[in-house]
């Protein structure tokens, strides 16, 4: 009985040596009493052994192979480590003893590793020791290591930024809540939950701005949020929320990461000085386009602006989408007179009543001082429609202010005919036609 037992025992380790060897580059079959070895390789179809070498001193030979073939710099641990002494004491009682190092291949480092193992029964004085090359897979760990670690590093960059990050289970939304930001851990708000979108519910109540309340709480219902950040796999929201005892601009990033389907990723950082220096740019630009726009003297809108608008006319007039309109042109009569005999300063009063007077006559339209003595009125809505009515008027007031000696203007109104017009010049070019005949009327008294 005892004889069966050994014989099982010994197939049972000559069936594990097989394996062995098929799994691995070389396998050594070592006496571990006398040191003397043979080298096995798995070869073929069958995956038959064929040896590759025997000596009788294993450790001795190893010490010599050592410094022909493993990476100098690793030749030093190996054979600090793999000796005689350390691997018997590592097999016992069935122990196993393992070394990972390289060798030089093609003028290059490889990693290899071997194991040993020790028979039972009849064979526990031998040791097998399987070596195997391994450059493809350490060199794959070594990638994924630093793949990991360039993207560990991405991450902490990008959330050093962030207030606060949301790790959401996108199959039940439970969540973690992690925050950088000292105003966001006052708030005391939850740092895990079962649900993100039932708690955010009850934090939006409390710490968004009101006005901005509802629109939040619509774009978070858990089934619109979802959907939305499915079209482009992010989703980006700006609102304002109560932090510092202030209300303050922040921006929500919500990200779907490919490399992890389970999960949302959702940042909050603050956007404030940048928005409110936005604001504060936008309105500092409006204004300077309003004073580049607007006459110093008269307030009204001058050459420039009236350019602009007549260039955005006549894209309207190209579209087949412009509306009724009409121009009127008027010149100040004897302003050349007033700088020569009273200075500019007078002549300055005299533009400035004359401004003031086609102003009140066309309280619906803009008025533009296109030129020193000449400014143009666009005749819209119900100007337009009382263009008759309103030229009346000047011709009235002119009347009176020439027995007054008050200020006066020459003026003339064309209408946009769309059968025949292709530009806002051509209807300007007739008003400032019909204001030349009316000067010349006002100068030769037949007014």
């Amino acid at each position: 009985m005892e004889e069966k037992l050994t014989e099982n025992e010994s197939l049972t380790f000559a069936r594990l040596a097989l394996a062995l060897a098929n799994d691995y580059e070389s396998v050594y079959y070592l006496n571990s009493e006398n040191g003397h070895y043979v080298e096995y390789k798995a070869s073929g179809a069958d995956k038959t052994l064929t040896v590759l070498s025997q000596g009788e001193d294993f450790f001795r030979d190893t010490v010599i192979n050592c410094k022909k073939l493993v990476y100098p710099a690793d030749q030093e641990m190996f054979l600090a480590t793999f000796n005689r002494d350390a691997v018997i004491e590592a097999v016992k009682n069935g122990g196993s003893f393992t070394l990972n190092y390289r060798l030089v291949i093609n003028g290059a480092p490889c990693h290899y590793s071997l194991k040993t193992i020790r028979g039972t029964g009849p064979d526990d004085k031998y040791i097998i020791i399987g070596v195997r090359n391994v450059d493809a897979q350490v060199k794959r760990e070594q990638a994924e290591k630093e793949e990991s670690e360039t993207y560990s590093h991405i991450a902490k960059a990008l959330a050093s930024r962030y207030e606060v990050i949301y790790y959401i289970d996108s199959r039940n939304y439970s969540y973690v809540e992690y925050s950088s930001s000292e105003q966001y851990a006052k708030l005391g708000v939850q740092k895990e939950g079962d649900n993100f979108f039932t708690a955010a519910k009850e934090d939006i109540k409390e710490f968004i701005d009101p006005e901005d309340c509802s629109r939040i709480l619509a774009e978070l219902e858990c089934d619109k949020f979802i959907k939305n950040l499915g079209i482009n796999g992010t989703l980006t929201l700006t609102y304002r929320q109560l932090l510092g005892g202030r209300s303050q601009y922040v921006s929500m990033l919500a990200v779907k990461p490919k490399n992890d389907p389970n999960h949302i990723v959702i940042g909050v950082v603050n956007i404030d000085a940048d928005k409110r220096r936005e604001t504060a740019f936008r309105e500092a630009l409006g204004n300077a386009i309003e004073v580049a726009n607007h006459d110093s003297l008269t307030s009204v809108r001058n050459k420039h602006a009236y350019s602009a608008m007549a260039e955005e006319m006549n894209r309207k007039i190209m579209d087949g989408d412009v509306h009724d309109f009409a121009i009127a042109v008027f010149d100040i009569n004897g302003l050349k007179e007033i700088n020569d005999k009273l200075g500019h300063i007078a002549g300055d009063e005299f533009i400035k009543s004359a401004c003031s007077m086609i102003c009140k006559t066309f309280k619906h339209s803009p008025v533009f001082r296109v030129g020193g003595d000449e400014f143009a009125v666009i005749l819209m809505g119900s100007d337009y429609k009382d263009r008759g009515v309103l030229m009346g008027q000047i011709e009235s007031m002119v009347k009176e202010h020439r027995r007054t000696r008050l200020v006066t203007v020459a003026g003339g109104v064309s209408s946009f005919d769309s059968r025949t017009d292709r530009t806002v010049d051509d209807v300007f070019e007739r008003a400032d036609a019909a204001m030349y005949e009316n000067k010349k009327m006002f100068k030769s008294s037949l007014f």
